[in-house]
Protein backbone atom coordinates (compact mmCIF):
# COMPACT_ATOMS: atom_id res chain seq x y z
CA UNK A 1 0.00 0.00 0.00
CA UNK A 2 1.27 3.70 -0.85
CA UNK A 3 0.41 6.57 1.16
CA UNK A 4 -0.07 9.37 -1.11
CA UNK A 5 0.20 13.20 0.58
CA UNK A 6 -2.91 15.11 -0.71
CA UNK A 7 -1.73 18.51 -1.34
CA UNK A 8 -2.93 21.64 -3.44
CA UNK A 9 -1.37 19.61 -6.68
CA UNK A 10 -4.41 17.24 -6.60
CA UNK A 11 -7.60 17.72 -8.78
CA UNK A 12 -9.92 19.98 -7.39
CA UNK A 13 -13.68 17.91 -7.02
CA UNK A 14 -16.65 19.27 -8.41
CA UNK A 15 -18.35 20.36 -4.85
CA UNK A 16 -14.88 22.34 -4.06
CA UNK A 17 -15.37 23.85 -8.03
CA UNK A 18 -19.26 24.30 -7.11
CA UNK A 19 -18.91 25.88 -4.08
CA UNK A 20 -16.29 28.62 -5.25
CA UNK A 21 -18.68 29.62 -8.31
CA UNK A 22 -20.99 29.93 -5.80
CA UNK A 23 -18.88 32.05 -3.62
CA UNK A 24 -17.76 34.04 -6.75
CA UNK A 25 -21.52 34.74 -7.27
CA UNK A 26 -22.25 35.92 -3.70
CA UNK A 27 -19.14 38.24 -4.24
CA UNK A 28 -19.96 39.49 -7.35
CA UNK A 29 -23.66 40.54 -6.24
CA UNK A 30 -22.38 42.43 -3.27
CA UNK A 31 -20.10 44.35 -5.95
CA UNK A 32 -23.00 45.07 -8.21
CA UNK A 33 -25.31 46.14 -5.14
CA UNK A 34 -21.88 48.67 -4.49
CA UNK A 35 -22.18 49.55 -8.23
CA UNK A 36 -18.29 48.39 -8.70
CA UNK A 37 -19.00 44.93 -10.42
CA UNK A 38 -17.26 44.39 -13.65
CA UNK A 39 -18.23 42.77 -17.09
CA UNK A 40 -14.68 40.98 -16.53
CA UNK A 41 -15.02 39.11 -13.10
CA UNK A 42 -18.80 38.00 -14.36
CA UNK A 43 -17.00 36.98 -17.75
CA UNK A 44 -14.96 34.93 -15.27
CA UNK A 45 -17.87 33.19 -13.60
CA UNK A 46 -19.60 32.31 -16.62
CA UNK A 47 -16.51 31.15 -17.77
CA UNK A 48 -16.16 28.86 -15.22
CA UNK A 49 -19.59 27.20 -14.83
CA UNK A 50 -18.81 26.45 -18.62
CA UNK A 51 -16.16 24.41 -18.31
CA UNK A 52 -18.05 22.45 -15.56
CA UNK A 53 -19.69 20.51 -17.67
CA UNK A 54 -15.75 19.09 -19.40
CA UNK A 55 -14.74 18.12 -15.48
CA UNK A 56 -12.56 21.34 -15.74
CA UNK A 57 -12.52 21.41 -12.21
CA UNK A 58 -9.15 22.57 -10.57
CA UNK A 59 -9.57 25.65 -13.52
CA UNK A 60 -13.37 26.79 -12.96
CA UNK A 61 -12.28 26.86 -9.17
CA UNK A 62 -9.17 28.87 -9.52
CA UNK A 63 -11.40 31.38 -12.09
CA UNK A 64 -14.23 31.14 -9.84
CA UNK A 65 -11.72 31.85 -6.97
CA UNK A 66 -9.91 34.91 -9.00
CA UNK A 67 -13.23 36.51 -9.40
CA UNK A 68 -13.96 36.52 -5.99
CA UNK A 69 -11.05 38.49 -4.97
CA UNK A 70 -11.29 41.17 -7.20
CA UNK A 71 -15.02 41.54 -6.55
CA UNK A 72 -14.26 41.54 -2.96
CA UNK A 73 -11.45 43.83 -3.25
CA UNK A 74 -14.00 46.53 -5.23
CA UNK A 75 -16.10 46.34 -2.35
CA UNK A 76 -13.55 46.59 -0.27
CA UNK A 77 -12.69 49.82 -1.92
CA UNK A 78 -16.09 51.11 -2.43
CA UNK A 79 -16.18 51.06 1.21
CA UNK A 80 -13.25 53.05 1.85
CA UNK A 81 -10.68 50.41 2.30
CA UNK A 82 -7.22 52.09 2.38
CA UNK A 83 -4.87 51.11 -0.49
CA UNK A 84 -1.10 51.21 -0.23
CA UNK A 85 -0.59 53.60 -3.06
CA UNK A 86 3.11 53.27 -3.32
CA UNK A 87 3.17 49.26 -3.59
CA UNK A 88 -0.10 49.99 -6.33
CA UNK A 89 1.83 52.21 -8.33
CA UNK A 90 5.05 50.00 -8.33
CA UNK A 91 3.05 47.04 -9.66
CA UNK A 92 1.37 48.74 -12.66
CA UNK A 93 4.88 50.34 -13.46
CA UNK A 94 6.28 46.82 -13.01
CA UNK A 95 3.02 45.28 -15.38
CA UNK A 96 4.34 48.19 -17.72
CA UNK A 97 7.56 47.53 -17.77
CA UNK A 98 6.99 43.80 -18.28
CA UNK A 99 4.04 44.30 -21.47
CA UNK A 100 7.25 47.24 -22.79
CA UNK A 101 9.53 43.92 -22.78
CA UNK A 102 7.26 41.06 -24.30
CA UNK A 103 6.68 43.82 -27.06
CA UNK A 104 10.44 44.09 -27.53
CA UNK A 105 10.52 40.57 -27.84
CA UNK A 106 7.97 40.13 -30.15
CA UNK A 107 9.24 42.82 -32.54
CA UNK A 108 12.14 40.26 -33.65
CA UNK A 109 9.96 37.12 -33.16
CA UNK A 110 11.03 36.63 -29.84
CA UNK A 111 8.61 36.31 -27.13
CA UNK A 112 8.12 33.61 -24.90
CA UNK A 113 5.34 31.50 -24.47
CA UNK A 114 4.58 31.80 -21.24
CA UNK A 115 5.39 35.55 -21.02
CA UNK A 116 1.89 37.24 -21.95
CA UNK A 117 0.00 34.84 -19.96
CA UNK A 118 2.24 36.14 -16.91
CA UNK A 119 1.85 39.38 -17.34
CA UNK A 120 -2.15 38.66 -17.54
CA UNK A 121 -1.89 36.81 -14.59
CA UNK A 122 -0.01 40.01 -13.05
CA UNK A 123 -2.60 42.35 -13.81
CA UNK A 124 -5.42 39.66 -12.22
CA UNK A 125 -3.41 40.12 -9.04
CA UNK A 126 -3.12 43.42 -9.17
CA UNK A 127 -6.81 43.99 -9.36
CA UNK A 128 -7.53 42.39 -6.94
CA UNK A 129 -4.91 44.09 -4.64
CA UNK A 130 -2.33 41.62 -4.47
CA UNK A 131 0.17 44.04 -5.29
CA UNK A 132 3.10 42.48 -3.98
CA UNK A 133 2.25 38.89 -6.10
CA UNK A 134 1.56 41.43 -8.96
CA UNK A 135 4.97 43.03 -8.77
CA UNK A 136 6.72 39.41 -8.25
CA UNK A 137 4.95 38.15 -11.66
CA UNK A 138 5.31 41.36 -13.81
CA UNK A 139 9.49 41.19 -13.15
CA UNK A 140 9.27 37.59 -14.12
CA UNK A 141 7.36 38.18 -17.58
CA UNK A 142 9.68 41.56 -18.08
CA UNK A 143 12.73 39.20 -17.45
CA UNK A 144 11.22 36.74 -20.14
CA UNK A 145 10.52 39.70 -22.62
CA UNK A 146 14.51 40.84 -22.12
CA UNK A 147 15.50 37.29 -22.73
CA UNK A 148 13.62 36.29 -25.29
CA UNK A 149 14.95 39.45 -27.35
CA UNK A 150 18.70 38.54 -26.50
CA UNK A 151 17.57 35.11 -27.78
CA UNK A 152 16.04 36.08 -31.09
CA UNK A 153 18.85 38.66 -31.59
CA UNK A 154 21.69 36.39 -30.82
CA UNK A 155 20.02 33.46 -32.82
CA UNK A 156 19.39 35.61 -36.40
CA UNK A 157 22.15 34.71 -38.31
CA UNK A 158 21.66 30.90 -37.07
CA UNK A 159 21.43 28.04 -39.66
CA UNK A 160 20.51 24.63 -39.11
CA UNK A 161 23.00 21.66 -39.32
CA UNK A 162 24.34 20.11 -41.48
CA UNK A 163 22.19 17.02 -40.38
CA UNK A 164 18.96 18.42 -39.94
CA UNK A 165 16.50 19.03 -42.64
CA UNK A 166 15.71 22.00 -43.89
CA UNK A 167 12.01 23.45 -43.78
CA UNK A 168 9.86 22.76 -46.82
Amino acid sequence: MVALPVTSAWATHRSEAEQAIDEAKAAHALAETAGVASAETAAMIKEAEAIMPERQFTKARELALRAMKQDTFAVEQAQGATVDTDAAKQAEEAIAAAEAARKKASSVRGEWRDTGKLIKEAQELANSGDFAGATALARKAQRQGEMGYEQAIREQGATFPTYVKKPQ
